[in-house]
């Protein structure tokens, strides 16, 4: 396997080959020609209606996620209070300073298994949440600009020119 990615990675592209072997230089195509779109208002709403779609998509997709992991947070909390129930605190020998925690078996399960979903369910939460809101940001953006794009700018007071502008 690594004789195969040395041999690929060394190997010379074959259109370089071949104008090392006739010793004509690549056709390249002329710099004179310039291609360029005409400006087609009507695609740019097609894009920016796909845009949108793609923004309320990935909208739902975090709001899914946001509720999952606010469900995986709870029922985290859940368990580690049934096995915090399951737990006593007693009070060492050697210090009288701080306590050690006995649990029985469910106690043993439960606490450490509830700690864990409640802290990954704590970080999905928070890292949801901000995607979540900057999908919902990003999805007003667009529709703030089809808006725009269909009614035009709105009449506006300029403060430095003392006057109406569009």
């Amino acid at each position: 396997m690594l004789i195969l990615a040395v041999v690929v990675c060394t190997a010379v592209p074959v259109s370089a080959q071949q104008s090392e072997a006739t010793g004509a230089p690549e056709a390249s195509p002329p710099a004179s020609i310039v291609i360029t779109a005409p400006n087609q208002p009507a695609s740019q709403e097609g894009w920016m209606q796909y845009d949108l779609e793609e923004a309320r998509e990935r909208t739902r997709r975090t709001r899914i996620a946001l509720i999952s992991t606010s469900a995986a947070f709870a029922l985290g909390a859940i368990l580690t209070g049934v096995g915090f129930s399951q737990c006593t605190r007693v009070q060492t020998t050697t210090s009288t300073y701080y306590d050690d925690l006995v649990c029985n078996t469910a106690g043993d399960v439960l606490l450490p298994l509830g700690g864990t979903l409640t802290f990954l369910g704590f970080v999905g939460v928070l890292t949801s949440g901000i995607m979540f809101g900057k999908a919902n940001r990003r999805k007003r953006e667009i529709e703030r600009d089809i808006r725009r794009s269909q009614y035009g700018r709105r009449l506006q007071w300029d403060a430095p020119s003392g006057g109406l502008v569009f």
